[in-house]
């Protein structure tokens, strides 16, 4: 249960995250803030939930 949680909060940061990156670089600047702030923060959760699931991967393999 535990790496289905991980990879559904992965698999929902990466297509947030995609999505507002794709907002900061598309919208005018005026606009654009809190799309390139919020994209920070969603880029770093994405990479630890990919850290934790290949963790958990891993430990299930030993």
């Amino acid at each position: 249960m535990r790496i289905g949680l991980w990879v559904a909060f992965f698999l929902v940061c990466n297509i947030v995250g995609v999505e507002v990156f794709k907002a900061a670089i598309l919208l005018p600047f005026e606009d654009a803030l809190l799309p390139r702030v919020l994209a920070v923060p969603l880029i770093g959760l994405t990479a630890l939930s990919a850290t934790r699931v290949l963790g958990i991967f891993k430990s299930r393999d030993e």
